[in-house]
């Protein structure tokens, strides 16, 4: 009888010693499972702030990528270690895509030394967290927004070459043929509700798309109504240096966006009839598009001038397809991967 109760004592014990195990084993699991949610939750936001930076690092490179690519990697880099990255130039590539220009920039950001927590527990201290992105400059191929005003460059002049020479200086918008640097446009020949069409381009944007080579018809300027449309659209008035900002080799480039801020199409010159009125117009073709800023309205009555300056560039929000940059005018920057 004695004998029978050691026995069972004796299956007790070892009864009770794989429990011990089997629940010191479930610890051990615990722990990792534990280790592996809390440090991967850490390692994954770590991962989007990489992420972030090296967004924005290489949106930050790519705006300089057409006139230095130097100071791309420069200003990726920059961007990166003002927000406590270390990254050298290795970390940086520059390359090109759509044209013989460097026009594409990828920035990888990283720390291969990243600690972690419950996981040295089992005996890892830290992991390689990192993220890359890549950004490209291109011109918008399809322009959105474009006001019903038209630049006129003499008759085969590089549109280009002429906008680096403007840039800066003061241009007018007249009703004045012999004063006016710019004519009218509409989108269609018949000149029914032109002056409804004008006003609210002004205002809006012409809401359709425009693209090089595409027919516009000028026209003459009704200046009556430019001023009093492009009151409604400014309304308060800042000056020409606060929209704007010069950069190497004194190119001027958009600083923020801005009701002042317009889009301009480009023609070559054309004759205009000297009895010109509202019911005239001919067809011309698009040549680029020209960054423009409004500074004010002088005069008074029927002598009112709309004053503004022409710059060399100015990057837009454009969600449509994208060309080989061009050396002025408009452009995107876009995260491509």
């Amino acid at each position: 009888m004695t004998g029978r109760k050691n026995s069972h004592k004796k299956k007790l014990f070892a009864q009770e010693g794989q429990v011990a195990v089997i629940i010191a084993l479930l610890i051990v699991c615990l722990i990792g499972m534990t280790a592996l949610v809390i440090d991967l939750g850490s390692l994954y936001q770590k991962r989007g702030f990489f992420q972030t930076v090296a967004d924005s690092a290489a949106l930050a490179g790519a705006q300089e990528l057409f006139e230095d690519p130097n100071s791309a990697e420069d200003m990726a880099i920059e961007y990166a270690n003002r927000h406590n990255v270390d990254i050298d130039y290795v970390d940086v590539e520059i390359f090109s895509t759509l044209s013989t220009y460097y026009d594409t920039i990828t920035v990888t950001s990283s720390n291969p030394d990243t600690p972690l927590f419950f996981a040295r527990v089992l005996g890892i201290n830290s992991a390689d967290v990192g993220a890359s992105a890549t950004a490209m400059v291109g011109k918008p191929k399809q322009v959105y927004s474009v006001v019903p005003w038209l630049a006129i460059i003499p008759e085969g002049a590089d549109w280009e070459d002429w906008l680096w020479e403007v840039a800066g200086d003061e241009k007018i918008i007249s009703g004045d043929l012999d004063e006016s640097d710019f004519l009218a446009w509409d989108s269609i020949e018949n000149p029914g509700q032109w002056l409804t069409r004008y006003r609210d381009r002004i205002i809006n944007g012409y809401s359709e798309p425009l693209e090089n080579g595409d027919t516009i018809y000028a026209r003459i300027i009704n200046i009556s109504q430019t001023t009093h449309a492009t009151e409604e659209r400014v309304g308060t008035w800042d000056p020409f240096g606060d929209l704007v900002t010069y950069s190497s080799g004194g190119v001027i480039k958009l600083a923020k966006s801005d009701t002042q801020f317009v889009m301009v199409p480009v023609a070559y010159e054309i004759e205009v009839p000297k009895k010109a009125n509202d019911k005239w117009s001919e067809e011309v073709e698009i040549l680029g598009f020209a960054p423009f800023i409004l500074t004010g309205i002088e005069g008074h009555g029927g002598s009112t001038e709309v004053i503004g300056r022409f710059i060399h560039q100015a990057i837009i929000i454009n969600e449509g397809d994208i060309e080989e940059v061009e050396s002025v005018g408009l452009r995107v920057i876009r995260l491509i991967r």
